[in-house]
């Protein structure tokens, strides 16, 4: 069963979801989180693992972020500290809704905000996946990777110092002041080594948006951490089937193990 729901944060934004559940009730439940610029589809990434994690037994949420798809704010607003806040909304949400385990997926992006809420709220996700994860924001600063060098580093702090704003990726999503000082001063990846749950890592090696590298130094240093490569792999698994393929399956295999 598919049902859109919404719900609010606590800065009084309604936030839009899909909750899918599979036919046998269970009180265990998958949230995703998408990355920047996108939506809770991830562009159709998240709507297949969804069947994937429901035909596996798992209730899953994907949800917009606020600034995003069908959710309310501006993305001009959107920052690390708003995401955690719509990421704890989300949790209440299905807590409410009589779920005791979750876990949680989080692409790209999200993994900053999801690596704070999770240090910050232990006991509430019981297991972490994180596919081609931006933990590490120094990139954004004095950026080497192809996307970022196109998009971010100085040039686009600039931009935002004179307009109020930057755009961002091929649907120019507008990127605002605050997100920048966040970028400047956050290490998401210092949040990740307090964390105790099992942390499984999914990452291409031929990514252009966020460094491979990147997963492969941090999941050898948190204290849970797995690393699966997708050999050839682009920045979210869509430009090879297999690769899309092997990353649900070892998402949906983590999960069952641990969860």
């Amino acid at each position: 069963m598919e049902e859109k729901v919404y719900f609010t944060n606590s800065d009084g934004l309604k936030l839009c979801g899909i909750l899918m559940s599979p036919r046998n009730k269970t009180s265990e439940c998958i949230v995703l989180c998408h990355g920047i610029t996108v939506d809770k589809d991830e562009g159709g990434v998240f709507t297949k693992l969804s069947r994937r994690l429901n035909e596996s037994g798992f209730s899953v949420l994907r949800f917009d972020f606020r600034g995003h798809g069908e959710s309310q704010g501006k993305s001009v607003d959107m920052t690390i500290s708003g995401e955690i806040k719509d990421i704890k909304a989300a949790v209440n949400f299905l807590k409410n809704k009589g779920f005791k385990k979750l876990g949680m997926v989080s692409a790209s992006f999200a993994g900053g905000a999801t690596s704070y809420y999770i240090s910050e709220n232990p006991n509430t996700i019981k297991v972490l996946v994180l596919w081609n994860p931006s933990i590490d924001y120094k990139e954004y600063s004095k950026p080497t990777m192809p996307w970022k060098k196109k998009y971010w580093g100085e040039p686009a702090f600039k931009r935002v110092e004179k307009f109020g704003f930057t755009e961002v990726g091929s649907k120019k999503f507008k990127v605002g002041k605050r997100l920048i000082y966040e970028l400047k001063n956050l290490k998401p990846w210092k949040e990740l080594l307090k964390v105790q749950i099992p942390i499984l890592f999914i990452h291409g090696d031929s990514d252009t948006y966020v460094s491979y590298k990147d997963s492969v130094k941090y999941s050898k240093l948190v204290k849970n951490g797995i690393l699966v490569t997708m050999k050839g792999g682009e920045h979210g698994f869509h430009d090879k089937k297999e690769n899309s393929d092997q990353a649900d399956k070892a998402t949906v295999d983590f999960l069952l193990k641990y969860l």
